[in-house]
């Protein structure tokens, strides 16, 4: 992979809170500043699988707006996590992660991102052991069907138990398969890492409903995930939040950051995963596209 095609993002777009109407004015703007490519959704993979008729409309809607779709996040949730033990939906939550990964191949996409699943670890205190033998069984049913179809499963680090660096990896390892990576979201990372004057009794509720007291920081999750990374999600945060604001608004250092991303060996692509909508302040296609420019720029150039 070179350098240059790394440094050509995926962008992700609050879909959820767009008329369909609007949607072929988004894309215009996306394609008049220059961002060529649009991450496959999970709002969008998630409709169509209750509507497959808008698979077709939405690649009309890309090839008029001159657009790549690709990189796919999953359809999420307790209904979708790979770590779901609801013996009435095991088999549903499989054939629709199926479904979605055939119309993700459909549409281009080399990746897949899902969640391990946070629910039951959140909520219930599952441990992990008793979680894994779920993963493992999703994980070992879903990859045939990647392999089938050139798709990368990439399991995303989050900010609970059950969604660490560690734990990520331990999956990845066990299947040693090509079809089978890493999702590096790196404001997660950056939210569970250790800090200088860190405070405990700053961080956001969620920490507390998924740690309690005993939360456990992560200092070196690029590192552990790295030889597994396919694709990462580029987004800030202040160290205290899952706040997906837009580098700058934040404390991680992306000029540093992209270097190290771009040496991962199996890296196959980086995407946006900044909140466009509902955030602090309200931000356009036009800033959100180059303010990515200009930071790959500026990594470009050291």
């Amino acid at each position: 992979m070179s350098a240059v095609a790394a440094y050509e993002p995926f962008f992700y777009y609050s879909w959820e809170h767009v008329p369909d109407a609007l949607l072929a004015n988004i894309m215009a703007e996306f394609s008049y500043h220059g961002g060529k490519n649009l991450v496959f959704s999970h709002i969008w993979a998630t409709r169509i699988l209750s509507e497959p008729q808008f698979s077709s409309r939405l690649t009309r809607l890309l090839r008029q707006a001159g657009l790549n779709m690709g990189e796919t996040h999953a359809p999420l949730g307790q209904a979708y996590d790979l770590c779901c033990p609801d013996r009435g939906r095991r088999e549903s939550l499989l054939e629709d992660h199926r479904r979605a990964m055939a119309y993700s191949a459909d549409a281009g996409c080399r990746t897949y991102t899902v969640h391990i699943g946070a629910y039951e670890s959140v909520y219930y205190q599952t441990p992990n052991e008793v979680l894994r033998p779920y993963v493992l069984d999703s994980l070992e049913k879903l990859l045939p069907t990647a392999e089938k179809l050139g798709l990368v499963i990439a399991l995303e680090n989050s900010y609970e138990r059950s969604n660490t660096p560690d734990e990520a990896c331990f999956y990845v390892e066990q299947f040693n398969s090509r079809f089978l990576g890493c999702c590096f979201d790196v404001g997660h990372a950056h939210l569970m890492a250790p800090a200088p004057g860190k405070e405990r009794q700053r961080y956001f509720s969620e920490i507390d409903l998924a740690w309690g007291d005993s939360l456990e920081e992560y200092p070196n999750a690029l590192e552990r995930m790295a030889p597994h990374i396919v694709t990462v999600h580029l987004h800030d945060n202040d160290g205290y939040s899952d706040a997906h604001a837009l580098p700058g608004e934040g404390t991680i250092d992306f000029q540093a950051l992209l270097p190290q991303l771009l040496r991962c060996p199996r890296l196959l692509s980086l995407q946006t995963e900044v909140r466009t909508v509902m955030g602090k302040t309200p931000l356009s296609v036009g800033r959100l596209v180059h303010c990515f420019q200009e930071i790959f720029a500026r990594a470009l150039a050291q």
